[in-house]
């Protein structure tokens, strides 16, 4: 079995945490990421984070430009890690293929998680919320008996989903088992993917950092 790396830093998933969007705004500009004059993170709590302009701009007008390749992807993610055969077989049983795209990508977050700063993505996942309250962080009881109906339903097929990814995380043997057997750092990892990524096409998922703040809307 893989031991967990030693780092010398590496992201702190406590949800208490706080988010350190500045140093993630000094790397994403020495990565080539441009942004408009009047472009801004801002937040009211220090939690949430959304996006805003200072100044009115005309429609259409670019305000964000990310390089390709600070851009991660369920594809280039697979290329990287390798396909994981066992993984594949249990969605396959599970009536989940349509799932692996994100099961990758959730891969990607965490093998880069445990490089620590070693990562070129560091400052982006130090910046990322820690704090979720999507389906996947909830109980048994709050999905069938604090929600309504529909909602409840929904919350619970996330749960249902992030069970099943938990299940397959050990199968990837490039993992330490330290990181393999951390449910709340997966819950982490799941919640990132799935807050924060888009389908592009062809089955690929990606997530654009700096670019997935515009998940977050912001009162004008």
């Amino acid at each position: 079995p893989r031991l967990a790396p030693n780092l010398a830093a590496f992201v702190n998933t406590d949800e208490n945490t706080p988010r350190d969007l500045a140093t993630m705004e000094e790397w994403a500009i020495a990565c080539g990421v441009q942004k408009a004059d009047c472009f801004q993170l801002t937040s009211e709590d220090g939690l949430d984070v959304g996006v805003m302009t200072t100044q009115d701009i005309p429609v259409e007008s670019p305000v964000l430009f990310v390089p390709r390749d600070m851009i991660l992807s369920s594809s280039q993610a697979l290329h990287e890690i390798g396909r994981v055969d066992a993984a594949e077989e249990l969605f396959g049983r599970l009536g989940a293929v349509d799932h692996l795209p994100h099961f990758y990508l959730f891969l990607k977050i965490l093998t880069e998680y445990e490089m620590g700063d070693q990562s070129q993505y560091y400052p982006w996942l130090n910046s990322l919320p820690r704090y979720y309250s999507n389906g996947a962080s909830m109980t048994h009881f709050c999905c069938s008996e604090c929600l309504p109906p529909l909602v409840g339903k929904l919350a619970m097929n996330e749960r249902v989903k992030f069970i099943q990814f938990f299940r397959a995380l050990k199968y990837a043997n490039f993992l330490s088992d330290a990181t393999k057997n951390n449910r709340s750092l997966a819950k982490w990892a799941f919640a990132v993917v799935y807050t924060r990524c888009f389908e592009y096409g062809n089955g690929d998922v990606r997530i654009v950092p700096m670019a997935d703040m515009f998940n977050h809307g912001t009162e004008t």
